[in-house]
């Protein structure tokens, strides 16, 4: 059988591949968080956002996200820039050249919109089992390194002449105690499933707890917040940043909270 690879615009049929990230009907926990990304993919898109999918033999395969960057949760900052947070393809459809012409896609619709660069967050020696952003990739179809932390690493391609580089978000967190309570300080966005999928997780936990605990919650798709905290997804208890890279197991949450109460209540 021949292949044939195609690259369109995210039509209403592509649209729950899309917003649950490949993974159809795996799971209620996912289908429902992806009921709230559809629509916010729908808002960004009347905001400029381009989402093309690239489909194989008429089944969707793979997907991109092009984000005006004043309207991207997930950072980074800069000006007049096109964000690319995200960029996926699956396995069965890997080197056929998927991935290189969602980039091109994505660079077609900022060059549309005059944008003066692309700007994406990938990553450096990640284990082999995982696929996410390798920034060789990014560097391979034309991205320059801007700045790195850790695994982490700022990539920009410009468009345009005089384009300034993108930064990187910067983390600004100050715990807030409350008197007698345990408090839970949750920053999420909706772009991201895994965020929103443990947004929700630590909602059931905290509300376990309604007369001892505390949920506070900063949520990057309002942009000032974002700007004012730079932390597009975390969780803090009593000031102390929980996390496992996945989306935080429930389990794993209501462990963290229940030690917070034992230490905030020795003799209960």
């Amino acid at each position: 059988m021949m292949t044939v690879l195609a690259i369109r615009s995210m039509q209403p049929e592509d649209e729950a591949f899309v917003s649950c990230c490949s993974h159809v009907g795996e799971s209620a926990e996912i289908d429902a968080c992806a009921t709230g990304r559809r629509a916010l993919l729908r808002r960004l898109g009347a905001q400029g956002a381009v989402f093309p999918v690239a489909v194989l033999n008429g089944d969707p395969v793979g997907f991109a996200h092009g984000i005006p960057i004043e309207h991207a949760s997930w950072g980074p900052l800069g000006d007049a820039m096109m964000a690319l947070p995200c960029l996926y393809v699956l396995r069965r459809a890997a080197g056929i050249g998927a991935g290189r012409r969602l980039v091109e896609a994505v660079t077609e619709g900022a060059r549309a919109q005059r944008r003066r660069a692309l700007a994406t967050t990938a990553y450096r020696d990640l284990p082999q089992a995982e696929w996410f952003l390798p920034a060789g990739f990014f560097e391979s179809v034309g991205f320059r390194a801007v700045d790195e932390r850790g695994r982490e690493v700022l990539l920009w391609k410009p468009l345009q002449r005089g384009a300034s580089p993108p930064r990187f978000l910067e983390p600004r967190y100050d715990f807030e105690p409350v008197t007698g309570h345990v408090t839970v300080d949750l920053f999420w966005n909706g772009f991201c499933q895994t965020s929103g999928i443990e947004a929700e997780r630590v909602r059931r936990v905290c509300a376990e707890h309604p007369a001892d605990v505390v949920l506070r919650e900063s949520c990057a798709e309002d942009r000032l917040t974002l700007l004012r905290h730079q932390i597009p997804r975390g969780i803090f208890v009593d000031g102390q940043e929980i996390g496992w890279g996945y989306e935080a197991p429930e389990l794993g949450i209501r462990d963290a909270v229940d030690a917070a109460l034992r230490r905030a209540h020795p003799n209960s």
